[in-house]
């Protein structure tokens, strides 16, 4: 699950000194465990309790809050299928519980729920992951996670809220008037809507929509000229829906910080008209984030000079000479930006229809075509809610993916790829921040190499919290924290500051082991490391 295209951002040594080799022999990159981790029989069986079972998007998300990424795998119009993460990569499934009913018009709890996921986040703020879902086209549901972490003899439970019963195929959250809450947008009728939040898991009624867009578009709430306020990628067809023949516009608008927003794609150098923006994140080591575009049927990279002025850069994007699987449309699906062989350089993973990319970061926003020499298949169905989603499902510090590939007879089902590249040292941030916006929205996570006390290092990893979601395509995996992933390459200690927005408060931690997690609150400055072990 991309939930995160965050904006990562690396700056670093020789590749001497922290990359490693890409694979162990001949044996593959990435390796097919779809039978063994028990996604295989979990697919089966659904299809046989629900024939029509129309599979459309996949999430690893924590469902219990036990720690471990879950599975969960999306249904149209159509109950979905859930499983619990034994922490080592293996899955059982849940029973969905098929006589409850289900969908928009029902208020019964579920032990998870279904149709689609359009993001996931702990929006009530209790430590537990929550779903804002849909149930076909133009059904929204809100369900709160009601799981009892205390035991857990229960198992999962979802309770429907009301709060958000909204119907979005895009939706982002940010702190839009910087008042300390997280606000909820999403498109809807032609325009973006701004729910203000109330910092307590609820929002305010509609309270107006954002100038001069349009519908059916994607949301990703980055701030790209560094001054502090987080900005808007969007794109879309301005007819209102993808399926519009209407001319295709992205556009950037520039936030003041009150709540305002300034259309200004062209003055800050790129052609509304001339494609999409699937990604965002710092691909040439600056600090600033770049953007990952499809141009018709080609993927290309707009640099960042760090006030917001993009550059495309020539050639970006190479070993795609043999590959027929091109784009076929600049309006569906989406790009995130991590680092999946740990080697310190920034990985894009990106996902539209009919194809899956996975780009290997070369340096200077340069990035490799990997499918082929790492394992992973390129295909993607036409659905736009199909494609991929990672995390590390068996806690070994690196990321799995879990994309299309054949079910039962001729059936759509989904393949687990564990990653079996060469192990790098990583480490992740977990985030806390201030209540009303827990999930710390709009922070700012740096990493960078170890130094004295007084002294700051080579800036190795920046990013951006972004929580975003189109259609099931989401911004990073799902934990029921807010927690990012970086590689470390053969780096043993790194120094970690985070700056919470819109407090603007910043917390460090110094000499932080490599291949751990370490957790940093808003509010606390004494907030310690936790080892987590492979």
């Amino acid at each position: 699950m991309f939930t995160h295209v965050i904006a990562l951002c690396v700056a670093i040594g020789s590749p001497a000194e922290i990359a490693a080799p890409q694979t162990a022999g001949d044996e593959p990159g990435f390796v097919d465990v779809t039978a063994r981790s028990g996604v295989a029989g979990l697919v089966a069986e659904h299809y046989r309790r629900v024939p029509k079972w129309w599979l459309s998007g996949m999430m690893l998300v924590d469902l219990d809050a036990d720690g471990d990424l879950d599975l969960h795998l999306a249904g149209h119009g159509s109950p979905a299928a859930a499983a619990l993460n034994d922490g080592k990569g293996r899955f059982s499934a849940i029973d969905p519980k098929l006589s409850i009913p289900r969908g928009v018009r029902h208020d019964a709890d579920l032990p998870y729920p279904g149709g689609e996921v359009r993001l996931p986040l702990d929006f009530n703020e209790d430590g537990r992951i929550d779903l804002l879902c849909s149930w076909h086209d133009g059904g929204g549901a809100m369900y709160v996670n009601a799981t009892d972490t205390a035991g857990g003899a229960g198992g999962t439970r979802f309770a429907r809220s009301h709060g958000l019963d909204v119907f979005c195929r895009a939706c982002a959250v940010m702190d839009v008037d910087a008042d300390g809450h997280a606000d909820l947008l999403y498109p809807h009728n032609g325009r973006i809507v701004v729910r203000r939040g109330r910092g307590e898991g609820t929002f305010h009624p509609d309270a107006g929509a954002l100038p001069g867009v349009f519908g059916e578009t994607r949301l990703i709430p980055i701030d790209v000229n560094a001054d502090g306020h987080t900005d808007l990628l969007t794109h879309g067809n301005t007819g209102g829906n993808f399926y519009s023949r209407t001319p295709f516009e992205r556009r950037i608008l520039l936030a003041d910080g009150k709540g305002g927003f300034v259309e200004s794609a062209a003055k800050l150098g790129v052609d509304k008209a001339g494609g999409s923006i699937h990604g965002a994140g710092d691909l040439n080591h600056d600090g600033a984030p770049d953007l990952v575009c499809i141009e018709g049927r080609d993927v290309a990279v707009y640099l960042n000079d760090g006030r917001g002025r993009f550059r495309k850069l020539p050639g970006a994007v190479g070993g795609m000479e043999s590959v027929r699987r091109r784009p076929q449309s600049m309006a569906w699906g989406g790009a995130a930006v991590t680092d999946l062989d740990n080697d310190g350089l920034a990985d894009v993973l990106l996902v539209g229809r009919y194809f899956l990319y996975v780009l290997r970061g070369a340096g200077g926003g340069r990035l490799v075509y990997a499918n082929a020499r790492w394992g992973i298949p390129n295909a993607a169905t036409a659905s736009v809610d199909e494609g991929l989603c990672f995390g590390d499902i068996d806690g070994d510090g690196m990321l799995d993916l879990v994309c299309c590939g054949p079910g039962p007879g001729k059936k759509k089902g989904a393949v687990v790829l564990r990653n079996n590249l060469p192990r790098g040292n990583w480490l992740r941030v977990r985030l806390v921040g201030r209540k009303g916006n827990r999930s710390a929205a709009g922070a700012e996570i740096r990493v960078h190499s170890a130094a004295p006390a007084g002294k700051t290092g080579e800036l190795l990893w920046c990013e951006q919290v972004c929580p975003w979601g189109r259609q099931s395509v989401h911004s990073y995996y799902a934990a029921a924290r807010t927690e990012r992933h970086f590689g470390l390459g053969r780096r043993a200690r790194v120094d970690v500051t985070v700056e919470f927005r819109p407090s603007g408060r910043r917390v460090t931690r110094r000499g932080v082991q490599a291949d751990r997690t370490v957790v940093l609150r808003e509010d606390d400055a004494s907030s310690a490391d936790r080892r987590t072990e492979p």
